[in-house]
C-alpha cells in the first residue's frame, strides 16, 4: 500500500468518525424532542413509529437488502418540527455530509495516481473509496444517500404542499466544446468511425456559435412551504426527499399539508414548452445536441 493511499484512508477514518459523531448527536437531540409531533407520509403508525422512522432516516447510509438500484436513494417526504438544538445538530450533520462527500471524491480523483497493492487490485475493480468504506464496516455504503443534505429551517412552517416536479436541464456548448466532444468520441469509439465522421461533417457544414445539450427528464419530490420568518409570512420551495426540519415549539400542532400524489401525473414532455428556442430533433444525434431555431442563432 502506498504512503499516499494510507494517508487518504487515515483522512477518511477521521472524517467518517466525525461524521458518525454528528449523526449520533442528532439522534440524541431527536430523542430529547420526543414531545414534538412528526409526520412522514410513507409511515402508517403512531407517534412513536414516526419518530423512530425519523431517526432511522438519519442513520440510513447503506443500500437496503431488497434489490435497491445502484445510485438510487430511499425517499420519505414529511415534516419534523424541532427545537433549536436539533436544528443546529442538523446543520452540523449537513456540514459533515459535505466533508465526507468531498473526501470520497478526493480519493476517487487521486486513485489513478496511486500505486495500489496487489491485494487492493483484486477487489473486482471497485473504487478506492468503496473499498475503504467496506473496510470501515460499510460494504453496502450508499454515497448519495449518506451525503445528501437535510432541509432545516430556523423558523416555523405554516403550511406545506408536496408535489412532483418535472425538470429537464439544457446547456449550451460553444463550437470549441462541441469539437472537443466529437474528437473524444472518435478516440474512444472502435466501431462507429463512419457515423462519427458523418457528424463531424454535419457540424462543419454549419456556422452556429453554439449547440444545445438536452439532458434526460428528472422527476423530484418538492414542497411549497409557507413560513414565518422574522414575523413575516413568506413562501419558499424546497426538495422533499427527506422530512423537513423546522424550529417551533412542542405544543404547536402540525401545519395544514397537501399530500404527495402516489405517482407523478402523466404529462407531455415540457421541453417543447420551456425550450421553444431549439429544433425538435437533434442535429448531432450521437452527442444528442440540438440547433437553436434559425431566429435565435447568432
Amino acid at each position: 500500500m502506498s504512503s499516499k493511499e494510507s494517508e487518504l484512508k487515515a483522512e477518511l477514518l477521521n472524517v467518517f468518525t466525525t461524521f458518525k459523531d454528528a449523526h449520533d448527536e442528532l439522534v440524541a437531540c431527536l430523542n430529547a424532542d420526543a414531545a414534538y409531533p412528526a409526520w412522514i407520509q410513507q409511515v402508517e403508525g403512531d407517534h412513536a413509529a414516526t419518530r423512530n422512522m425519523l431517526k432511522s432516516i438519519v442513520l440510513n447510509w447503506s443500500y437496503s437488502d431488497d434489490g435497491q438500484e445502484p445510485g438510487s436513494t430511499i425517499q420519505y417526504n414529511g415534516l419534523a418540527p424541532c427545537s433549536i438544538a436539533t436544528y443546529m445538530a442538523v446543520e452540523k450533520v449537513n456540514e459533515q455530509r459535505d466533508l465526507l462527500h468531498k473526501q470520497l471524491m478526493k480519493m476517487d480523483s487521486l486513485e489513478n495516481e496511486l500505486e495500489l497493492s496487489d491485494s487492493e487490485d483484486d477487489d473486482d475493480g471497485d473504487r478506492l473509496s468503496k473499498r475503504a468504506m467496506t473496510r470501515l464496516g460499510y460494504p453496502r455504503f450508499n454515497r448519495r444517500q449518506a451525503c445528501r443534505k437535510f432541509t432545516a429551517l430556523p423558523y416555523p412552517v405554516l403550511s406545506a404542499g408536496f408535489f412532483w416536479n418535472r425538470y429537464r436541464k439544457t446547456t449550451k456548448l460553444d463550437r470549441e466544446q462541441v469539437q472537443a466532444r466529437l474528437d473524444k468520441l472518435l478516440q474512444r469509439s472502435l466501431a462507429e468511425h463512419d457515423a462519427i465522421y458523418d457528424e463531424i461533417e454535419r457540424f462543419q457544414a454549419i456556422n452556429d456559435e453554439c449547440l444545445v445539450q438536452v439532458f434526460p427528464e428528472s422527476i423530484h419530490r418538492r414542497v411549497n412551504l409557507c413560513i414565518n420568518q422574522d414575523g413575516v409570512d413568506k413562501r419558499i420551495q424546497r426538495y422533499a426527499h427527506t422530512p423537513i426540519f423546522y424550529v417551533t415549539t412542542p405544543d404547536r400542532p402540525l401545519p395544514p399539508k397537501t399530500l404527495l400524489p402516489d405517482e407523478p401525473a402523466a404529462k407531455e414532455c415540457r421541453l417543447a414548452k420551456r425550450n421553444i428556442t431549439i429544433e425538435s430533433e437533434p442535429y448531432l444525434p450521437l452527442l444528442d445536441l440540438y440547433r437553436l431555431l434559425a431566429k435565435h442563432r447568432k
